[in-house]
């Protein structure tokens, strides 16, 4: 008889926050004999970045009904397309017992935090103990529950004490250290005295904040007051005035917690809140704590120690790779890095295909069989085998002396869907992991294009089918991709839609900031665009400021939506990463089953009047 065993979702697990959740869910599973599954995408959190679009892929990997239970951390996964993707898998399976962290998902049971009383205190201490009334707050995404409930409280503090949090003073940074620095600048150019304090809604954040006030001549804590949320290790060390959250202790609480449901029923309580505690630092003007600061610095140096090691290794097992003219000696070479990483497990799968030209460059969901390059367990190298997907990997079903904890990781290059690596979750949680991801990916991806000439003249036709300019596809890449895309609707009596677009005051920006702004604003036009990617369609650079996404959806009130989605990525761009003017453009809409006498050109011509009513309608030239 199996043990029971439990999914988690997560983008991110090399991360220090997603580790301490990690390690509280592998010690509870342990404890109780349980296997644990982690499947993680590392994630991209600009939104705009594309690296690989099929990373999500991973989430498709498991089949959620061979699973006795499941976590999902919602907050982590980067973007909407990924969340809305595992919101439908759930759905299939409303029975499944679920635990969310932080954002409650259906029918789960929800494993939050009591934010609110240590924000109390910090903000007691600010204004009573320290005495200063004028303050800033970094928030971290609007659409984020957990941001915007910490906000709150520094607001509602701010205003019984009568103190001032000006409109234009409360700022989204998006979790990360860059969101801080540009938190600074947006402060900076209200060309007003900097607040006294800046309450930022996470340690990354907080981090930027005090670099960007530093570049600009500020001292923390002498001019200007900053704490953040999360206390991580670089944070209580460099004395940072912080709020705990007693991570571990809901991983733990997350396995517990679904034991309980598979054994006794779904629990009563449908949220389970943890108590978090604040640090006070130098950082807020408070002493900082001597003994606490040098334990960090040896830390530190322990593990930049072991992030040297770990890297050394493998940049030298990528050299390695690189140089094997085959599947079995990958394999091998595979196996001696993990046996000399000290790995306790290191398996490797990759599409069967990924040696021939029959790989999709441009696969996203994983194919139904695999082939286990390599694996490693238990000290001994397993042989070469091709397996069903939705085993995982021919070993997870073996019978076992303890409990397994892996974690399943997407290896990709550019956007092929190589496969995907599994670790044991000692050595899939360091902070080396996304390097040795990216190093294993590119050395595959060598291997592939070497191993035959059919590889190397793929890759050069797919080259010749991309815009340089934009990455998008062009006219090349649209008359081999779109037709068969629009047979197919045809055939099968789907809608097929298309989206013209044309950007707005291109002349204008050609004649006051000259053609090379011109070309940029046609690149950030493409960023913008590759966000309807991630829906299945397809977008093209037509020439000039003339741009194009095509493809099937669901019906025309989808097309409307992603016309939407389109004006709403090119706003956020605006906003998150200010240019010397905005970008805009007419976006014009045709969507339809097409019928037998039906031709693209005729959905081409459709959408360009479309554009053009509406260019005309707001009278830009």
């Amino acid at each position: 008889m199996r043990r029971k065993r439990i999914a988690v979702l997560v983008a991110g697990v090399d991360k220090e926050y997603q580790q301490a959740f990690a390690w509280g869910m592998v010690r509870a599973a342990r404890a109780k004999d349980v296997d644990l599954c982690i499947f993680n995408c590392q994630g991209h959190e600009d939104g705009f970045t594309r690296n690989d679009r099929g990373e999500r892929a991973i989430f498709e990997l498991p089949d959620l009904g061979s699973f006795d239970g499941a976590v999902v951390m919602m907050a982590t996964i980067p973007t909407r397309a990924c969340r809305e993707l595992i919101h439908a898998m759930l759905q299939k399976h409303p029975d499944l017992p679920l635990v969310s962290i932080d954002t409650p998902v259906g029918n789960s049971v929800n494993i939050t935090f009591d934010d609110v009383p240590s924000v109390t205190d910090l903000m007691t201490h600010l204004l009573q103990e320290h005495g200063h009334r004028v303050y800033a707050v970094v928030t971290g995404p609007v659409e984020s529950s957990v941001a915007m409930a910490r906000y709150e409280a520094c607001r509602q503090m701010v205003a019984d004490y009568g103190g001032v949090l000006d409109a234009d003073a409360v700022i989204d940074g998006r979790w990360v250290r860059e969101g801080g620095r540009q938190a600074v600048d947006q402060l900076l150019a209200r060309n007003r005295p900097m607040p006294e304090v800046i309450i930022c809604g996470n340690d990354d954040m907080a981090f930027g904040v005090m670099e960007r006030l530093s570049e600009k001549g500020y001292s923390v804590p002498g001019q200007v007051k900053v704490t953040g949320f999360d206390a991580r290790r670089e944070a209580v060390g460099r004395g940072l005035t912080t709020i705990r959250r007693p991570v571990r202790e809901a991983g733990e609480l997350a396995v517990t917690t679904l034991i309980r449901w598979m054994t006794e029923g779904r629990p009563s309580q449908s949220q389970e809140l943890l108590r978090t505690q604040t640090i006070y630092g130098e950082s807020c003007g408070c002493a900082q704590d001597g003994k606490r600061a040098i334990s960090y610095a040896r830390l530190l140096t322990e593990e930049r120690r072991a992030v040297e090691r770990s890297l050394m290794q493998a940049s030298a097992f990528f050299g390695n790779l690189a140089g094997v003219s085959g599947e079995k000696e990958a394999g091998e070479v595979i196996a001696a890095f993990a046996k000399n990483w000290g790995a306790q497990e290191m398996h490797v799968c990759v599409d069967p295909a990924f040696l021939n030209s029959a790989v999709n460059s441009r696969a996203v969901a994983y194919p139904n069989e695999m082939l286990l390059l390599s694996s490693w367990r238990d000290g001994r190298s397993a042989g070469q085998t091709r397996f069903a997907t939705h085993q995982l990997l021919p070993c997870l079903e073996a019978e076992r002396d303890k409990p397994l904890a892996l974690v399943f990781s997407p290896l990709y290059y550019m956007e092929m869907n190589l496969g995907y690596a599994v670790f044991d979750v000692e050595h899939a949680s360091g902070y080396a992991l996304y390097s040795l991801l990216s190093l294993l990916s590119g050395a595959l991806m060598s291997l592939s294009l070497r191993s035959t000439v059919r590889a190397y003249a793929a890759a050069l036709e797919n080259m010749s089918i991309h815009d340089a300019l934009t990455g998008l596809y062009n006219r090349r890449g649209y008359s081999q991709i779109v037709p068969p895309v629009f047979d197919r609707a045809l055939e099968e009596g789907s809608c097929f839609a298309v989206l013209s677009c044309d950007m707005d005051g291109m002349k204008y920006i050609n004649d006051h900031y000259g053609h090379l702004s011109g070309d940029k604003a046609i690149v950030r036009m493409g960023k913008a665009l590759r966000t309807l990617e991630d829906w299945g369609l397809t977008c093209i650079h037509i020439s000039g400021d003339e741009f194009l996404a095509m493809g099937v959806v669901r019906d025309a009130q989808q097309a409307d939506e992603l016309a939407a989605e389109l004006k709403a990525a090119m706003a956020r761009l605006n906003r998150e990463d200010p240019w010397v003017c905005d970008i805009a453009a007419s976006v014009g809409v045709y969507a339809a089953v097409p019928v037998l006498g039906d031709h693209l050109d005729d959905f081409l011509m459709n959408a360009d009047r479309c554009m053009y009513a509406n260019k005309k309608h707001r009278r830009i030239d």
